[in-house]
């Protein structure tokens, strides 16, 4: 059974918690923490979808060269990693033409920064389908303080534009949502970023199968930035620290672990063997 290995591609200042605390202090490490995790998809010979930050691209171009020497699929992660609550159609449009421009050819996949999609934000959808985008990988089919979308469907769907959590066999976007875990009736997320690092990873072993038995792949992510002993530490508050930080250390081997147990393809090979 197929499953799917993303990478979110940005830097450790980036995510929602640890931002603000940053305008005075931006070490950049994404060169290093990008060929640490190129060395461990050499190692297990794998090719994952990376969903990369536009800014990123921009300041350092030679990022998008590793990529491409090593036949990695390259999606979009926003330009400056803001949520689409912060955007509006024109300025997300804008965004995907200047990312277009930087990699010189057209994405056909997205993931909303903080996983932001919802029916608030479902604008996206026309703007990812009008630049020809075919797949998104931006739900989260449970809820936490920060995202998520309650019901949505745990296997890879054609979206409807009415409601993110319904299917629309006539759409033209698919949608391949992150892992999950139902434990007696409630939805538990587990498929990387702090879930990995939280959970037992024989309990994300364990989701992953499950879903296979069902004949679907399981959708799992972790960022670059986890896997660099060096990431700097901040001092975000007890909670955003906990969530930013905890079992950081861990995160190599837990991949190393579900790496070696299952088979993972990125989502443009998958597409190509399961629904193309």
């Amino acid at each position: 059974m197929l499953n799917i290995l993303t990478v979110d591609l940005e830097e450790w200042y980036h995510p929602e918690y640890v931002r603000k605390e940053t305008l005075l202090y931006k070490e950049e490490r994404i060169q290093h923490s990008l060929e640490i995790t190129l060395d461990l998809l050499k190692k297990h010979d794998l090719k994952a979808t990376f969903f990369v930050v536009g800014e990123l691209a921009e300041r350092f171009p030679e990022i998008i060269d590793s990529l491409r020497e090593s036949e990695q699929e390259i999606a979009f992660h926003g330009y400056c990693h803001e949520p689409l609550w912060k955007l509006d159609v024109n300025k997300f449009r804008r965004e995907i033409q200047k990312f277009n421009s930087l990699i010189g050819e057209r994405c056909r996949g997205f993931r909303a920064p903080s996983f932001s999609l919802n029916n608030h934000t479902k604008w996206a959808l026309d703007v990812l389908e009008n630049s020809e985008y075919r797949y998104d990988s931006s739900l989260f089919p449970a809820k936490t303080p920060l995202y998520g979308v309650w019901g949505a469907p745990t296997m890879p769907y054609k979206l409807s534009h009415e409601n993110v959590s319904e299917k629309d066999e006539n759409g033209q976007l698919w949608e391949f949502p992150l892992l999950i875990y139902k434990l007696k009736g409630i939805r538990v997320p587990v498929a990387g970023g702090f879930y990995l690092r939280l959970f037992p990873v024989n309990l994300i072993a364990k989701a992953i199968k499950k879903l296979n038995q069902q004949g679907f792949p399981a959708v799992i992510f972790f960022h670059n930035w986890e896997l660099d002993p060096e990431t700097p530490r901040l001092k975000l508050g007890l909670y955003r620290y906990f969530v930013t930080y905890h079992r950081i250390k861990e995160t190599p081997k837990k991949l190393e672990h579900l790496l070696s147990k299952f088979k993972f393809v990125s989502i443009d090979e998958y597409i190509q063997a399961c629904i193309a």
